[in-house]
């Protein structure tokens, strides 16, 4: 964050202590190509990676949005992400955490780094939402830390862990790497960005030479991800658009995943930001705008980035919209932002499809022919939910045809769940209804989901079924067969049954789409 929106949450943060990638172009040949610089890096890591750098080639859902929840130690909690959600209808798709009080000194410094944040990150994760975290970090000059917007004076020191401040740094590595590990060990893969703005002349990594902060980043790296063997991270450079040399501290293609820029002032066109844009992706990484936010505080109309993005960014993976007063639910506009049909929010990261130029993505194919019944291009079409938390809803983020589906939020552990259109419907002549099906792939389903077309016929309701099919995130086309079906001719009732295993839990999502008859 900036020097002068720091003075303000710093000094705050003291008072509480005091009183207790230009992205290269990625055809749909290339799909599922783009790997972590970490070759060991998990499966569920590379899958983050390569969802992110494929999101500019949609026509819909491409950039994925982001929110800064707090430091750790300091305020973090979602009172602020709830906030948002009230103001948007929409939680961000990736959340923020700060592991640093860099401000604050402590007796022992390694106090000064605190990661109580992850449980709120693993809950974040298991409901279909990504994380990232920064640290503004006390300097390991000091003994007892403090000193974060004092520049380092022998910044050469952290290559040498026997000097007093590389033991220190040595330290500070291992209270962030046990943290990054706890994240690993649940499975959450992390955007990790340290030394953020560093181009900047406020923080006291910021503005050393150049050669020198490539080797610390670099020894970094091998220590977090070698030693400490963190096969969770992805390794984001963020340089400040204020400032120059934005990549003259870039410590090299392999140990970067994602190139940032931090971004405050209200013009988001301004000259400045659009200069640094085109250096950073210059790089050839996926490009992030890693912190966003307004100059005045409060009057800044959130909306001018949609715009931004469309006219002067395509190229962009995600943003992170700060907090407080920068925040978009004290501004105006933010609506406008989450709910544009660019933004990707929470429900809509989908790490099991990469969405190739025109939206379409990498699903189970519709079956071809007969009558459409239910496309849902034009809305719900009429269809309601039973044993569902949310909606349905219309929705763009998968389709098995066109650009919609229906979707649900569901609670795995409440059982079956159902997507049903309620209406008398004639199919007297009819030989084959059909429909497709998908999960989400958020949640945890233990065995598995099954999912079954039904409809119910007559003044009985008498229930018929084409019979439980596995379902997963990538869809499955349904059938039943309408030969036996009695009194086709009042069709009370078509819908899907989803039915999860026993002991699956946690929350997901349901889809319909492309009900035809034949």
């Amino acid at each position: 964050m900036r020097r002068s929106r720091f003075r303000l949450a710093s000094t705050a943060a003291a008072t509480v202590l005091a009183a207790a990638t230009a992205l290269s172009v990625i055809t749909p040949a290339e799909a599922h190509t783009v790997s972590p610089v970490n070759a060991n890096a998990s499966t569920a890591t590379r899958a983050v990676l390569n969802w992110l750098a494929h999101l500019p080639n949609r026509s819909s859902n491409r950039i994925a949005s982001g929110f800064f929840g707090g430091y750790s130690n300091s305020g973090f909690s979602l009172t602020q992400t709830e906030e948002l959600r009230s103001a948007t209808g929409q939680y961000p798709a990736i959340l923020s955490c700060d592991y640093g009080s860099g401000w604050a000194t402590n007796n022992d410094i390694t106090a000064l780094v605190d990661h109580s944040c992850n449980s709120s990150l693993k809950s974040w994760s298991a409901a279909g939402g990504l994380v990232t975290i920064s640290v503004h970090l006390p300097s390991p000059a000091n003994a007892n830390g403090g000193g974060l917007n004092t520049p380092m004076g022998n910044f050469a020191d952290l290559l040498n862990p026997s000097t007093a401040a590389g033991a220190r740094w040595r330290q500070l590595q291992d209270k962030m790497a046990a943290g990054l590990q706890d994240l690993e060990n649940a499975g959450v893969p992390v955007l990790f960005r340290p030394f953020h703005e560093v181009n900047g002349d406020w923080f006291w990594w910021g503005n050393r030479d150049p050669n020198t902060f490539k080797q610390v980043w670099q020894q970094m790296y091998t220590y977090l991800t070698g030693t400490k063997g963190l096969d969770n991270l992805l390794w984001v450079y963020s340089a400040d658009f204020s400032r120059g040399n934005r990549t003259a501290y870039y410590p090299g293609g392999s140990y970067v995943d994602v190139v940032g820029m931090d971004a405050y002032d209200d013009n988001p066109q301004v000259a400045g930001i659009q200069s640094a844009y085109s250096e950073l992706v210059g790089l050839g990484k996926p490009f992030a705008f890693a912190e966003i936010g307004p100059d005045s505080q409060g009057s800044f109309d959130y909306g001018r980035w949609v715009t931004a993005f469309q006219q002067s960014y395509p190229k962009t993976s995600y943003f992170l919209a700060w907090n407080d007063g920068w925040g978009p639910a004290r501004n105006s506009g933010g609506s406008t932002l989450f709910n544009n049909s660019w933004i990707a929010n929470r429900g809509e990261v989908d790490l099991g499809n990469v969405t190739e130029p025109g939206g379409g993505g990498t699903t189970t194919p519709p079956p071809s022919g007969g009558t459409l019944l239910n496309g849902f291009e034009t809305g719900t079409e009429g269809w309601t939910g039973a044993g569902v938390t949310g909606g349905p809803w219309q929705v763009t983020e998968w389709a098995s045809q066109g650009t919609r589906s229906l979707k649900s939020d569901v609670n795995l552990a409440a059982g079956a769940a159902y997507l049903k259109k309620t209406a008398t419907t004639n199919l007297s002549g009819r030989g084959t209804l059909r429909a497709t099906a998908r999960v989400a792939p958020w949640g945890s389903f233990g065995a598995g989901s099954q999912a079954k077309l039904y409809v119910k016929t007559g003044a009985g309701w008498q229930w018929f079924d084409g019979g439980s099919v596995a379902v997963t995130s990538a869809g499955v086309n349904l059938s039943l067969s309408l030969s036996g079906v009695a009194n086709l001719g009042d069709v009370r009732e078509i819908g899907v049954q989803f039915v999860p295993a026993g002991g699956a839990s946690g929350t997901s999502a349901i889809y319909v789409d492309n009900v035809t008859v034949q």
